[in-house]
């Protein structure tokens, strides 16, 4: 046998059996929930975690939204540090620590992207119990297609096998539907125009109810009280890139800052317009509105789609723009009709002090300003910012 024989031999023993101790890990924990979608995972991941605890499971939950974190037990958060790019191996990672403490619940983001590496993370990573998709929206077209029936067939290769399938979207429910009765699995329906908001409704858990509605629907599929469900629900600490609102003053001017920077695609952008306006004082009505948009260097087609958002869709006074394809962006909304001398340049992501104090003089008394795109660099960056030095509401 030569030597390239042998080891070719030995590395595929290890990987069998490798592959034999994961199977063997994943028996030990009985609820496995994977939750996939294009918005609001990293959130409802947050949720559901915090409704088990709440009914005393020992729940290990994981993250890969804006920063990622893995939840343990009692809701503290340690945060991933990864030496490269992000890799579906990390999930088997996160099941050996799990097993390893004893968890008898795990709630997992889906982290993976294109069609295949979904398949393998649920039906050779994960296996899970309970699947959740939150919706169907454009985004990763440069990966899915341009089609919400094309993103909608890649996300349903999560569905697990002989299990449960919670989603809220309705669209393609019966597309979803169809996928789980070839795999022996029941689909539900979460609505969320039949739930009733507690009296404490304004914690930002609660901003979307399709989260909600999601979280109350695997806590009835567990047997937790919907009492219990909304004390979890309640008590969960918010994602750093949910959408939050954030009050800046400077002199005798007040800026109202949200942080929508993990809204990517149009129909988030336009709920979290309308439902903004809702919550912002009624006088604002008549103040300065500016977007600031965060564009990342391998999402052109988004930044095409926010240009287009920002020219038609939305009506602000002034646009800032940053990242790698801003470029790109200027001259798609020059383009489009929008004035270029209402559109200002980010060059530098540390120089975010001068970028508000720039904002500022933009206004007379009061002014809105939305953050948008991504939460990479400066997005990320904007966050820390309004945490130490602004308020949040």
């Amino acid at each position: 046998m030569s030597v390239l024989a042998f080891f070719s031999i030995f590395i595929l023993t290890l990987g069998i059996l490798e592959n034999y101790f994961h199977q063997q890990r994943i028996k030990k924990i009985p609820i496995r929930i994977h939750v996939n979608g294009i918005r609001g995972k990293s959130t409802t991941v947050r949720l559901i975690a915090a409704t088990l605890r709440e009914a005393g499971y020992q729940v290990l939950a994981k993250t890969t939204g804006t920063t990622p974190r893995i939840i343990l037990e009692n809701g503290e958060e340690e945060s991933i540090k990864r030496r490269g790019p992000a890799n579906i191996i990390e999930q088997k990672h996160f099941i050996k620590k799990a097993v390893k403490r004893g968890s008898n619940a795990i709630v997992m983001e889906c982290m993976a992207v294109h069609p295949e590496t979904q398949w393998v993370s649920e039906h050779k990573m994960i296996k899970s119990t309970i699947g959740v998709i939150t919706n169907v929206r454009k985004d990763h077209q440069d990966v899915y297609g341009t089609d919400l029936q094309d993103i909608a067939d890649s996300l349903k290769l999560t569905i697990p096998r002989n299990g449960l399938l919670v989603t809220a979207e309705q669209k393609f429910f019966p597309l979803f539907q169809k996928q789980t009765q070839i795999l022996n699995t029941q689909c539900i329906l979460a609505e969320p125009d039949k739930i009733a908001l507690t009296e404490n409704n304004e914690s930002e858990n609660i901003f979307f109810k399709d989260n909600v509605a999601i979280t109350l629907q695997v806590g009835k599929i567990l047997n937790i009280k919907e009492e219990l469900c909304w004390q979890g629900i309640l008590k969960a600490k918010p994602d750093p890139g949910a959408l939050s609102i954030y009050q800046l003053k400077m002199e005798n001017k007040l800026l109202w800052f949200v942080n929508a920077f993990a809204a990517n695609d149009r129909e988030s952008i336009m709920l979290i317009w309308n439902k903004v306006n809702q919550l912002l004082p009624k006088d604002l009505i008549n103040s300065p509105k500016i977007a600031m948009v965060n564009n990342r260097g391998d999402r052109v087609t988004r930044t095409i789609q926010f240009a287009k958002i920002l020219s038609w869709d939305i009506v602000v006074n002034y646009i800032f723009l940053a990242g790698p394809t801003s470029p790109i962006s200027y001259r798609k909304l020059i383009q489009n009709g929008y004035p270029s001398k209402q559109i200002k340049i980010v060059k530098d992501k540390a120089k975010i002090k001068q970028t508000v104090e720039q904002i500022f003089q933009l206004t007379k008394k009061e002014g809105v300003v939305y953050g948008l795109g991504n939460t990479r660099g400066l997005g990320l960056a904007i966050i820390e910012y309004l945490t130490e030095k602004g308020e949040k509401i």
